[in-house]
């Protein structure tokens, strides 16, 4: 009934849950009925209401009304919420919830392990070669999400997730697109590309507020590498340290409002590595079903508990800490600044209330928020006139508003005294180079003599989002924030919609399954201090003509 295309950023496996019913409790016991019931609750959210049957397990799903954009979304947010991640053979002849629930109850899990597929695919796999083409097929839809395999499995094959990409990408070129991703930019001045020998007005970038190529940024790049060389040549441990990244670390530390920072050679790194670090079996975390994979790749690599909730919502939390919070030493929430997918960012003074009714700790993420939240650019916390204090940590990637590259943790003295030489992603790991770490420090001290950019990047912002709204796009949740996505339905619909745009000077990429729900496909566009009004305007324009052609 399903494939699955082609998504970079966030794999759907732990970003997407709601995190509202039964997950795997610390026994490892599940129920059929229990699955049944959360299969049931997530068909029924997609399900239209104008389904010619009534949704019931053993009933039929196309007559439900759930056709295969439906079926992906719930998928998705079933694969978060067990933690688990569904292969195409599977599902091939899933008709009802009855063979959904047969094929959780037997992969749950331990899905790279079992070699016994569901009686559901057993039957699909006996099936003639037509009729599984067509249950993956939905109607009127071609490029990814519903390309046939184009060729057998060979045997032996030891990578057959090699053969299922060059799939993927044949079938783009059958269908007329090309391959969105990994375009190379021959050279970059201000918004403006090349690519492929044409100039291109960008929307690819998070360089937010235009320092990465400031002349004082450069030029304190420049002169670090004449005093440190081009490598740190070690962890900061062991001799990578410099007078630089301490300088970073005290500025950061700030900027941001907290006692102490710490600077670390990777923002991904960073996350990845926190969290199965500080916490253990006796903890739990509950993270923002939205947020970015490398929380949900940290999370899952701890021994800690973990959970997802609904995205930005702090009711569910709270009730999720009522019931959760007394079996667990630790209970940390992990949520964003800014969601880089939507947009959009939680509402911070809330969730600061519920952490402390609960006695648990806030983890937020600021690689979107530093630098584009706030009338100083100073994150979400400058954003909402709170005091950072109130928060536990405060991470951020240094490689986006601050045009270099790297990641950060902010906090109290003790704590983040404690991880800056305990973490293994600082400990073993070369540490931020000199010309990005001088870049960085340089780009903060640029915010400060030249706030008008984080002024203008609010204000090209609310243009985009504007003539967005007057043109009739959908733009979803996005508000406050440079990062504004047009949501177009389906996968296949925004590479189009993208390499149309690309062809009439215009770089922005699509988002597509599992990165984001099938249905909540999308072109997303980065603003920047940098576009000027009449590249805004003639940007959306163009958009509206190609969205309007493509319908």
């Amino acid at each position: 009934m399903v494939t699955i295309g082609i998504g970079l950023h966030k794999t759907a496996a732990g970003g997407h849950g709601s995190g509202t019913s039964d997950v795997r409790d610390r026994s490892g016991a599940h129920s059929r009925l229990a699955i049944t019931r959360l299969v049931l609750e997530e068909l029924e959210r997609v399900a239209p209401p104008e389904g010619r049957s009534r949704l019931t397990p053993r009933g039929s799903l196309a007559d439900a009304g759930i056709d295969e954009p439906r079926f992906l979304d719930a998928l998705t947010r079933i694969e978060g919420r067990y933690q688990m991640r569904f292969h195409a053979d599977w599902l091939r002849d899933v008709h009802s919830c009855d063979d959904l629930v047969d094929c959780i109850a037997t992969y749950m899990f331990d899905a790279a392990d079992r070699a016994d597929p569901p009686a559901a695919v057993r039957r699909a796999s006996a099936a003639p070669a037509a009729r599984r083409a067509e249950a993956r097929r939905p109607s009127g839809a071609s490029g990814v999400g519903s390309l046939p395999v184009s060729r057998p499995a060979e045997a032996h094959d030891p990578f057959p997730e090699c053969r299922a990409l060059e799939d993927r990408l044949a079938g783009l070129s059958v269908a007329g697109l090309e391959n969105p991703f990994l375009l190379a930019n021959e050279s970059v001045q201000g918004r403006v590309a090349r690519i492929a020998g044409r100039e291109v007005v960008s929307y690819t970038s998070f360089d937010y507020l235009g320092v990465a190529g400031h002349p004082d940024v450069a030029r304190a790049a420049k002169d670090a590498i004449d005093r440190f060389g081009c490598s740190a040549s070690a962890s900061r441990m062991v001799g990578g340290n410099n007078s630089i990244l301490e300088s970073l670390d005290q500025e950061l530390a700030a900027f941001i409002g907290a006692e102490r920072a710490v600077v670390f050679p990777c923002g991904y790194g960073t996350n990845a590595s926190l969290f199965g670090h500080l916490f253990n079996a006796e903890d739990l975390i509950l993270y923002d079903e939205l947020a970015h994979n490398s929380i949900t790749q940290g999370a899952t690599a701890s021994q800690a508990g973990k959970r997802s909730f609904r995205h930005n919502d702090y009711r569910q939390l709270d009730g999720l800490l009522r019931d959760l919070r007394g079996q667990y030493r630790r209970v940390v929430v992990a949520i964003e600044g800014v969601y880089s997918m939507d947009g959009d960012y939680p509402d911070l003074p809330a969730f600061i209330e519920v952490k402390k009714r609960h006695d648990a700790l806030l983890y937020v993420d600021e690689a979107h928020s530093i630098g584009t939240m706030g009338p100083g650019g100073r994150g979400i916390c400058d954003y909402f006139s709170v005091d950072p204090a109130d928060g536990d940590l405060w991470m951020g990637t240094i490689s986006k508003a601050l045009g270099s590259g790297g990641g950060y943790l902010a906090g109290s003295e003790r704590l983040i005294r404690y991880l800056g030489c305990t973490t293994p992603a600082f400990v073993f790991s070369t540490a931020c180079s000199p010309p990005n770490a001088a870049a960085a420090l340089e780009g903060l001290r640029v915010i400060a003599r030249e706030p008008w950019r984080v002024t203008v990047l609010r204000e090209r912002s609310e243009l985009f989002l504007k003539l967005c709204a007057d043109a009739g796009l959908d733009t979803g949740t996005s508000s406050d924030t440079p990062v504004i996505p047009v949501i177009l339905g389906s996968s296949a619909r925004a590479i189009q919609v993208s390499q149309l745009l690309l062809e009439r000077g215009i770089n922005a990429r699509p988002i597509l399954y599992p990165a984001v729900r099938e249905s909540a496909a999308r072109v997303r566009f980065f603003l920047t201090c940098e576009h000027t009004e009449e590249q805004i305007v003639r940007t959306v324009e163009t958009l509206a003509d190609v969205v309007a052609a493509t319908a």
